[in-house]
């Protein structure tokens, strides 16, 4: 585990939620809970461990394990033993079969750009500290259990997400700030279980809104009644987390909880 990357995750949670929740992988199952995260192959070449993205990137199909290879690998998988006259009148059947199958591998552990600390992250690049991650490129730092998450500093359990940070569950969301629980938000900070919002600040419960300060399920109520009424919630929310490692509500599933 990367020590940084620990350090931001508590320091984060803190941020958002007042809990200074420690073991970023103790609470893996609920950060990656609605991301489609990679898994671990072999390699066909070296048997050497390859992290693969998710089958949902591919027709919900996982790879075939006996055709993985890394990418630091391609140049050995590229030397062909055909030659072309191989090719010659043979049938396109007998090309797939004879030729093409022969030498086609499914690409893991892609790395673009200059990187540092990349680890258990399928396709990753241009940034620092990702962990268990898929598609996480250009400018990124902290970044762990999330797909998806292009120009982001300090995102955790995200999917879907650009120029973002310090968020944990952002979702199809686009320029949010200390977010926890939100979807299909943009420009937007410090909201609380939010979908389909814009321009909008400490937020709680709000959907399909724009432009509101300080507003619980749509409504303006005021600083100091929502600091009161988010005090609460986090204190909830804290208190889950550190006991169970996880939280029975999420985005998703806020209208349907069970009393």
């Amino acid at each position: 585990m990367i020590a940084e990357l620990e350090k931001e995750f508590t320091e984060t949670a803190n941020m958002l939620l007042g809990a200074r929740l420690r073991g970023l992988e103790d609470y893996g199952p609920w950060l990656g809970e609605n991301v489609p995260l990679p898994y671990p192959g072999r390699s066909a070449l070296s048997g050497k461990e390859v992290w693969v993205p998710p089958p949902l990137n591919f027709l919900g199909r996982e790879f075939a394990k006996s055709r993985i290879i890394s990418m630091d690998e391609i140049g050995q998988a590229n030397v062909s033993p055909f030659r072309p006259e191989d090719l010659e009148g043979a049938p396109v059947r007998k090309i797939l079969e004879k030729i093409v199958r022969p030498i086609a591998y499914y690409c893991g552990d892609w790395r673009y750009g200059s990187y540092e600390n990349l680890e258990k992250a399928s396709g990753a690049g241009a940034g620092v500290n990702v962990f268990y991650s898929e598609d996480v490129y250009h400018d990124v730092k902290n970044i762990a259990y999330s797909n998806y998450v292009l120009y982001c500093e300090s995102m955790f359990g995200c999917h879907v997400a650009t120029y973002s940070k310090f968020c944990i569950h952002a979702y199809n969301s686009f320029r949010v700030t200390r977010c926890f629980e939100v979807d299909g938000c943009s420009d937007s900070s410090d909201l609380l279980f939010c979908h389909n919002s814009e321009a909008l600040q400490n937020c709680m419960f709000c959907f399909n809104a724009k432009s509101l300060r300080y507003a619980v399920g749509n409504v303006e109520v005021g600083r100091a009644e929502y600091m009161r009424i988010r005090g609460m919630l986090l204190n909830y929310i804290g208190k889950e987390l550190e006991n169970g490692k996880g939280l029975d509500l999420s985005i998703y599933i806020i209208g349907l909880r069970k009393k």
